[in-house]
């Protein structure tokens, strides 16, 4: 598949089919993703994978400490956000409401439960890196994640990164058995989508450039 048609046709799947994802097509998809750039080479990120009965079992341990814990859907942010990205997002959510409801719930309901439920994906990738990097290595870790969506999308996969699992962390690691030497940074569900679902029907607008750029110099 053509590079730039896959960048533009790439977007996030909240619901997915139960087919499984094979492995070999899990390998060939993280040989490509193995390809992203990283500082020094040193390739920092760790993948662990979570398939089959596994899937329903963590989410299961999920759900149940979101009863306890609460901890929803947010930005995570320490200071007032800019209004031009609220004004992003609350497009977004607007968007997608009516195509939530049409499934027979509501947005809050199906962001929060449905991102611990990885939103019904076979796979889901869970993307640590240790803790003797600085910060500025997550850099590398975002070009990996980007590479990694746009080669499951040419391997006729669907994927949607998940942050809310950050909050869970703790939970997640005794689950997978990851030493506490490891930081998750972020989660990625990965399966075939649902094409029938409306909220896969959603596609959301991208800033011009005039928005994000500035240009110094000819």
């Amino acid at each position: 598949m053509d590079l730039l048609k896959t960048m533009l046709q790439r977007r996030s799947a909240r619901s997915f089919l139960k087919k499984i994802v094979e492995k070999s097509v899990m390998e060939s998809i993280l040989n490509y993703a193995a390809n992203a750039p990283s500082a020094i080479n040193m390739q920092p990120w760790e993948v662990h994978i979570v398939s089959g009965e596994e899937t329903p079992r963590l989410s299961r341990k999920l759900l149940k400490r979101f009863k306890e814990k609460q901890i929803a859907c947010g930005p995570g942010a320490t200071q007032k956000i800019p209004d031009k990205f609220i004004d992003r997002a609350r497009l977004a959510a607007q968007g997608m409401t009516p195509l939530i409801e049409e499934m027979g719930t509501d947005f809050k309901t199906f962001v929060n439960t449905g991102s611990l439920k990885f939103y019904g994906a076979p796979t889901v990738a869970f993307v640590f890196i240790d803790d003797s990097f600085p910060p500025e290595r997550l850099t590398d870790v975002g070009a990996f994640l980007g590479y990694f969506v746009l080669s499951a999308e040419s391997h006729g996969l669907a994927t949607c990164p998940i942050g809310l699992v950050k909050a869970y962390e703790d939970e997640i690691k005794d689950a997978l058995n990851v030493p506490d030497s490891k930081t998750l940074v972020i989660s990625v569900a990965i399966g075939y989508p649902d094409v029938n679902a409306p909220i896969n029907h959603f596609r959301s607008e991208r800033a011009s450039l005039e928005e994000f750029v500035r240009w110094i110099g000819d």
